[in-house]
């Protein structure tokens, strides 16, 4: 009787042990995201974009052209904005109801943190989307082709304190509610497409020179 519990306590910790050791290793239950991607994401995003009137860019060019015409308008990396030094510079545009939007969310974090907000994305045209290899990036053509090549959504960083974050997903429930942005939580942005009405005049935001040191402002 005594072996047949012993053996008996021997396969209940041969079964425990698997899952205690991924606990040991750093595994953590999934994270619920507030603003996870679902099925129709992608596809409601452009059927409110074709609703406003922004319109895809399949070329470098078309968006060069937009520039020239000011269609398109540039993220300036400011005090409490920074344009990620990994995007190209000719890819640093955004409708000017997108940028007015970056601006106003990047003084309110600003005033709250004393931190620049970070913008890792914003144009791209088709063609610079279907030559994209990240896993789960959204197809360059159809209906569910990704919103960045209309130049109405922009990612965010989320390399943020937990604070941060937490002030981060708040506002942007709260601009969410008033109908003025759909969200998108990514593994490492916030995907942000904004709704023209509500950010049609831009927040005035000094651009800095290109030599000023990024190490004054980003500790």
């Amino acid at each position: 009787m005594l072996k047949r519990a012993l053996v008996l306590c021997i396969a209940a910790l041969l079964c425990v042990t698997p899952a205690s050791a991924k606990a040991r290793r750093g595994h953590r239950p999934r994270e619920t995201k507030i603003f996870a991607a679902k099925p129709n994401s992608v596809l409601l995003e452009n059927e409110v974009a074709e609703g406003m009137g922004a319109y895809r860019y399949f070329t470098q060019a078309q968006v060069d052209a937009a520039v020239q015409e000011g269609t398109l308008v540039r993220l300036y990396t400011s005090y409490v904005l920074v344009v990620s030094p990994k995007l190209p510079m000719e890819r640093r545009y955004a409708l000017p109801a997108t940028v007015a939007f970056v601006n106003t969310l990047a003084t309110e974090f600003f005033l709250q943190f004393h931190q620049p907000l970070m913008v890792d994305s914003a144009i791209r045209p088709a063609t610079t989307q279907s030559g994209l290899h990240m896993r789960n990036a959204a197809p360059a053509y159809g209906p569910r082709a990704s919103s960045h090549e209309r130049g109405c959504t922009v990612d965010l960083s989320k390399k943020q304190s937990k604070r941060e974050h937490a002030w981060m997903i708040n506002r942007l429930l709260y601009y969410r509610s008033l109908g003025h942005i759909l969200v998108i939580e990514e593994s490492k942005c916030w995907h942000v497409l904004v709704i023209s009405k509500g950010f049609v005049n831009a927040v005035a935001v000094l651009p800095l020179p290109e030599d000023f040191p990024m190490d004054t402002i980003l500790e």
